[in-house]
C-alpha cells in the first residue's frame, strides 16, 4: 500500500507487540511472585515508539514506566496512560518543579533535588532515592546513603517511596562484582529500616541482573532492553533464547541503481570503485535515520532479494550497497536492513557487531523518520 510517507522516504520499521508481551510474561516468570516490574522506555522506548510500547506495557501490568525525559512522560500521559511515570536521573534542581506539577516521580541523588521537590510540593509527593553501589555515575555513595536517606524523609512534604541503585555488567566477572554490591544495597536498605525508615520499593537488579538470577533482597526490577529482546549479556555467560526481538524488521527500498563501476567519475563512488565489478545501489537510509557505516575491517552488508549486497558507504542521507551479485536489481526493490529475505536474516547483534556497539545502541540511534509499525 503506497501513501505520502512510505513514497517519500521509504523506510518501515516492523514492531512486534506479541514479542513484547511474551517478554514480559517470560521476565515476570523468573522472579518472586508480587515482584513490582518498573519498566525502562527511555529513548522513545529503545526506538520502538513510546506511546505504542508504554501502553502495551501498562495493559500488561508493570508497577510504573520510567524514563529520563519530560518530553516522553508528557507523551505517555497524552497517549492517556496513567500508570505512573518514575523520572530516573537528568534534571536540574530548577527542574523539580515541572515534575511536581505534572505529577511524575522524581529521582534524588542529591540534597539540592530533593530540596527543590520540597519546596515545590504542596502536599506529601514521592521521591526515589538513587545509590551508587559501585556503577560511579549517578547517586549517593553507600557509605554516606544512609544519612541521604534519613535527611531526605524529614523534608517537608517529601514521601520516600522508593530506593534503586544500577549494577550493569557484561561478562561472567561482572555478574560477581554486581552479586556483591547488591548484597550491600540490601544490607544498606536494612539499615536504614532499622533507623526507622522503611522505604516502600526497593530496587536492584535490570536487565542483566534479572538474566542472570542475581539474588537480592528487593520487591522490583527495572527491566530495559531485555523487554525488548536485547540482552546486555552474551551467550555463553546466559542463555536468552527464550525471548524474542521485538523489532521484527527495518526496511528500505532503492531509489537508484547506478551501472558497471568502469563508468563512475571520480567522487564518493572512487572510495569502493575497486571492490565493485558490476551495479550499485542506494538507498535512502542514512546516518540521520540512524544508520551507520561499519567499522574499518568489518563487512556488513544488507538483504536484496534474499541476497547479500554489501554496504559500501552511508552518508548523512543515504546508504551504497554493492549489486553486484543482484543483476536484477531495480529501483523500487525492497531492502532488508534488520530481519530475514527469503532463507538470509540480518539480526541486531549482527549489526552491533559491524558498528562496534550493542544492540540497544542501534535500537536507540534510530531516528523518528522511519515509519514505524506495530503488528500483533
Amino acid at each position: 500500500m503506497s501513501d505520502a510517507t512510505s513514497d517519500t522516504r521509504p523506510n518501515i520499521m516492523e514492531i512486534d507487540l506479541g514479542a513484547l508481551d511474551a517478554n514480559l510474561a517470560r521476565i515476570k516468570g523468573l522472579l518472586a511472585p508480587g515482584t513490582k516490574i518498573i519498566a525502562s522506555v527511555k529513548g522513545n522506548a529503545y526506538g520502538l515508539g513510546l506511546s505504542e510500547i508504554a501502553g502495551r506495557l501498562a495493559d500488561g501490568g508493570v508497577h510504573s514506566l520510567t524514563t529520563g525525559s519530560f518530553t516522553d512522560a508528557m507523551t505517555i500521559r497524552k497517549a492517556g496512560i496513567n500508570t505512573e511515570i518514575m523520572m530516573f536521573g537528568g534534571a536540574l534542581p530548577s527542574g523539580m518543579a515541572t515534575y511536581v506539577a505534572h505529577n511524575l516521580v522524581p529521582t534524588v541523588h542529591n540534597m539540592e533535588l530533593a530540596e527543590a521537590v520540597s519546596a515545590a510540593a504542596r502536599k506529601p509527593t514521592k521521591v526515589y532515592l538513587k545509590i551508587d553501589s559501585g556503577w560511579g555515575r549517578l547517586g549517593i555513595p553507600l557509605k554516606k546513603a544512609k544519612q541521604f536517606a534519613l535527611d531526605v524523609a524529614r523534608l517537608p512534604n517529601v514521601l520516600v517511596e522508593g530506593i534503586y541503585t544500577h549494577l550493569p555488567f557484561f561478562d561472567a566477572a561482572g555478574m560477581v562484582f554486581a552479586q556483591q554490591r547488591t548484597e550491600a544495597f540490601d544490607a544498606l536498605v536494612a539499615d536504614i529500616k532499622r533507623a526507622g525508615l522503611e522505604i516502600p520499593i526497593q530496587q536492584a537488579r535490570s536487565s542483566a541482573g534479572i538474566l542472570a538470577g542475581i539474588k537480592d533482597a528487593c520487591n522490583a526490577v527495572s527491566p530495559g532492553g531485555i523487554l525488548y529482546g536485547k540482552s546486555p549479556l552474551p551467550d555463553d555467560v546466559v542463555d536468552t533464547s527464550a525471548f524474542r526481538p521485538v523489532t521484527r524488521a527495518v526496511r528500505s527500498r532503492l531509489i537508484h541503481v547506478a551501472p558497471d563501476a568502469a563508468d563512475r567519475t571520480p567522487g564518493f563512488a572512487s572510495r569502493y570503485a575497486e571492490r565493485v565489478t558490476g551495479a550499485t545501489g542506494v538507498l535512502p537510509f542514512g546516518r540521520a535515520d540512524g544508520n551507520r557505516a561499519p567499522l574499518p575491517g568489518r563487512e556488513a552488508y544488507m538483504l536484496v532479494a534474499g541476497k547479500r549486497a554489501p554496504v559500501l558507504g552511508v552518508s548523512s542521507e543515504h546508504a551504497v550497497i554493492d549489486l553486484s551479485g543482484i543483476p536484477g536489481a531495480r529501483v523500487g526493490d525492497e531492502v532488508v536492513v534488520l530481519g530475514r529475505s527469503d532463507d538470509e536474516e540480518i539480526t541486531l547483534k549482527d549489526l552491533a557487531a559491524w558498528q562496534g556497539t550493542t544492540g540497544s545502541d542501534i535500537l536507540l540511534m534510530l531516528s523518528n523518520r522511519l515509519q514505524r509499525t506495530h503488528v500483533g
